[in-house]
């Protein structure tokens, strides 16, 4: 049997499922929910643009969906770990995590473990909208073919607007 293992960093939850390669057919399954905050998002009753995410819970949710995931397709007829030859991972490319010069999060570090920059920037935090304005003007002014490509504005939700609000109101880090 030869199989393949995915992984899914969603909003709420990270999804694991095992797919035999020959018949695409589901061997198992898992969803596990992020433990932290509202539904797995970290929330700021007095900044309704802040959305973040704990990284311990990526991990928590990594092992316990993969093992899950695994169980149920081992009772399957023929099915082994050593079956699995590719792991795919999805997650989107929005969601920056502060790392230290290990590349640790620094929400790691006990002296961060509570601040909300420290977290992960989820795709849906729009926190660094005066950033984001800016970019787009720049970009206007000297780049205005980069904006086409993206309907003329650039997004708070993206990345490099987060980054930028992070340096602008985290400068310790």
């Amino acid at each position: 049997m030869i199989c393949s293992l995915g992984i899914d960093y969603g909003t709420n939850s990270v999804r694991a499922l095992v797919v035999d390669c020959q018949t695409g057919k589901e061997l198992g399954m898992a969803v596990v929910p992020y433990p932290s905050g509202r539904q797995g998002v970290l929330l700021d009753p007095k900044n309704h643009h802040l959305a973040r995410q704990n990284p311990a819970d990526y991990l928590v949710g990594l092992q316990k969906s993969v093992r899950l995931a695994l169980k149920q397709a081992g009772q399957k007829r023929g099915f082994t770990a050593k079956s699995i030859v590719g792991i795919g991972v999805d997650s989107t490319g929005s969601s920056p995590i502060p790392v230290d010069a290990k590349n640790q999060p620094l929400s790691f570090q006990k002296k961060w473990s509570k601040h909300p920059a420290a977290q992960c920037w989820l795709w849906k935090d729009h926190t660094a909208y005066k950033e984001a304005a800016a970019i787009t003007r720049l970009a206007s002014e000297h780049r205005p073919h980069y904006l086409a490509k993206c309907g003329n504005t650039y997004s708070s939700e993206w990345f490099w607007s987060k980054i930028w609000h992070c340096l602008v109101t985290a400068p310790k880090f």
